[in-house]
């Protein structure tokens, strides 16, 4: 089997057997588009060698000068392509098996916001929870959530309004890999806002299933939701650029340091190995040190 034929098949399988987000299809269609503009859509998949993956490898990093983490990136698209071409049979070995080939990721800490701009964006979130303005009241909404519930911005785009139980105050989360899990309201304001939204909600005529969408019936989408996070972050006084990520990050450290058990924290974000949320330790370590310093007057004794 040729890799354009290999290519379109594994997306069709992405899409159909294990339901992946169309996100991360856009982003697996990018990574093997560029794959078959490097060997051409009509070489057989079962000749390609580990030294061609290497030398593609090389391709990514000296002549396209892509970072060390886009290329990790693309190679797990590539190695999933390769992994299901095997157990489908159209391979007989997977050349990755035999590659020794590591990407080294320099270690960075996730970006969290500091206390100072949580309070100022959760008080601009929270002067618009009387707004007559659907958009407006939506958007600091899905806000609300991202900030108090740590989900990602795909999650937020993708709940439905059956994902919502207001009886028990908790929302069914559809994760990464069709993992569910349940995140819930226990700020009174948020629920308070988020039963005003719904009741704006019902009254709109649309087909669309999404617990968030426009004034028009478009569905709120992750740009969509990027975009209204600069617009209140502006609007709060916040100067440095926001992304729902870093919202993420920043809901994990608080639970952190509050006390939370680190397998809680791993539920709720919806982590499948608890050595993803262990990262979170170390900011809060460093949230630790900063706050000792300035109680010491910033003096180290």
């Amino acid at each position: 089997m040729n890799i354009s034929n290999a290519c379109a098949q594994f997306l069709v399988h992405c899409k159909s057997a294990i339901s992946l987000s169309p996100h991360t299809l856009r982003a697996y269609e990018g990574d093997l588009n560029l794959f078959m503009k490097y060997f051409g859509g009509r070489k057989q998949l079962p000749t390609i060698q580990k030294e061609e993956l290497r030398s593609y490898i090389c391709y990514l990093r000296d002549e396209l000068k892509f970072k060390e983490s886009s290329i990790k990136r693309r190679l797990a698209s590539l190695k999933l392509l390769f992994r299901w071409s095997l157990r489908e049979k159209k391979l007989a070995v997977n050349p990755f098996d035999t590659l020794d080939e590591r990407i080294r990721l320099p270690k960075r800490l996730p970006r969290a916001l500091d206390r100072g701009h949580v309070m100022l964006l959760r008080k601009s979130i929270v002067s618009v929870g009387k707004s007559d303005d659907f958009d407006l009241l939506g958007n600091k909404v899905a806000i609300h959530l991202l900030l108090d519930t740590g989900i990602r911005v795909s999650e937020l785009s993708n709940i439905r309004i059956e994902d919502v139980s207001l009886p028990n105050r908790c929302l069914t989360i559809h994760g990464k890999g069709n993992r569910q899990r349940l995140v819930y309201l226990l700020s009174s304001t948020l629920f308070r806002t988020l039963n005003r939204y719904l009741s704006m909600r019902q009254k709109l005529l649309t087909g669309s299933e999404r617990l968030f969408i426009t004034s028009g019936g478009l569905e709120l989408t992750p740009p969509r939701i990027r975009a209204s996070l600069h617009r209140i972050a502006a609007n709060a006084g916040i100067e440095r650029r926001l992304t729902p990520h870093m919202l993420r990050h920043t809901c994990a450290t608080l639970w952190l340091e509050a006390g939370l058990d680190i397998r809680y924290v791993q539920k709720l974000l919806g982590h499948q190995s608890i050595s993803t949320t262990e990262i979170y330790t170390h900011v809060s370590d460093k949230g630790l040190r900063e706050a000792l310093l300035r109680t010491a007057g910033g003096k180290m004794r």
